[in-house]
């Protein structure tokens, strides 16, 4: 073997080791992003303008992560933006119509996002019908509901009490960004050491190996919906708690950034792999895409060809991190 060989054979490895990490797939384009951003305006990178774009992260985060659980199951879930406003909704008319005190308000709406998730989990599991079927006719059928219920009409404004959750913070920093910090650890937990995300991984990877292994499929991916759908209904309780209202246009769109944030991550389309570290990073470059280019007054037309163009790199990344592309060459 020459030299020559030997040393693309080297270059090689190195490449593939160094796409070996997750996480990179994300990391470069936020940092060049931020970098970009900084540059450009110094205001960008103030503590007020920081901690504002942590806020914003929160909200999608907190969908990212149910969003990180579907996907790495080989699941889909188009729904979940309706599943914010559905139960943004909910909670707005229990607290603002019906005058319900705020420890029964937020439970009932915390089930209200149980169940709109268990509804996906049944069709998929139950009736097989495919996840990206089952799941934009509920994001139709919810986004229909919540406008039907309130004529297209806001509710509010919220009690003094629960503003305090979505406006309060603590040693400056939004109750919201400590929320966050805490799902990061727990569901990274929960995927690296609880067997909960080692078979969700599994069955992502390979459902039928899984389910001959004794493992029950259908109730696992089930309970991804369910997640997923709770994970929503928090998200929800946020921005109403926020913005001390329950708007019908919450959530809309938020569907395909979650999905978006979980590729950019390195979490994988076809199953199998994923990170909540990655998620988080993903969510965090969109967001500094966004606040850069309003800052800088350039279109939001833009910012969708970029994340666009990140995404298709990402799913690059992927390949290469598995070796298709690398043995190919």
């Amino acid at each position: 073997m020459s030299d020559s060989t030997i040393g693309k054979k080297n270059k090689k490895n190195i490449i593939r080791h160094f796409f070996q990490i997750r996480e990179i797939g994300a990391l470069i384009p936020l940092v060049i992003i931020f970098t970009a951003a900084s540059l450009s305006n110094e205001a960008f990178i103030s503590l007020s303008n920081l901690l504002n774009m942590l806020r914003a992260t929160s909200y999608l985060f907190i969908v990212a992560v149910g969003m990180t659980f579907v996907l790495c199951g080989r699941g889909l879930d188009l729904s979940v933006g309706s599943q914010v406003g559905l139960s943004g909704i909910i909670l707005g008319i229990l607290m603002v119509w019906w005058r319900v005190p705020v420890w029964i308000a937020i439970p009932t709406a915390l089930i209200i996002g149980a169940a709109a998730g268990a509804i996906n989990g049944f069709l998929i599991t139950i009736f097989r019908i495919p996840p990206f079927i089952a799941t934009l006719a509920t994001y139709y059928s919810y986004r229909g509901i919540l406008q039907g219920i309130t004529k297209a009409a806001p509710i509010g404004p919220m009690p003094q009490g629960f503003r305090a959750l979505g406006q309060g913070s603590f040693l400056g920093i939004a109750y919201v960004i400590w929320f966050i910090i805490a799902l990061l650890l727990v569901a990274t937990f929960v995927f690296r050491k609880m067997k909960f995300g080692r078979y969700t991984l599994a069955m992502g990877g390979n459902a039928e190996s899984t389910r001959l292994a004794g493992i029950n499929t259908r109730r696992l991916s089930f309970s991804l919906y369910v997640i997923s759908g709770v994970l929503a209904s928090i998200a929800a309780i946020f921005f109403n708690s926020r913005f001390s209202s329950a708007q019908t246009g919450t959530g809309t769109g938020m569907e395909l950034q979650a999905i978006a944030a979980c590729i950019i991550g390195g979490v994988s389309l076809f199953g199998g792999s994923g990170s909540i570290l990655g998620t988080l990073i993903g969510c965090m470059f969109l967001t500094v895409l966004e606040n850069g280019m309003i800052m800088d007054h350039i279109s939001g037309y833009w910012q969708q060809a970029v994340v666009g163009l990140i995404i298709i790199i990402a799913i690059v990344i992927d390949l290469i991190r598995k070796g298709d592309l690398v043995q190919k060459a």
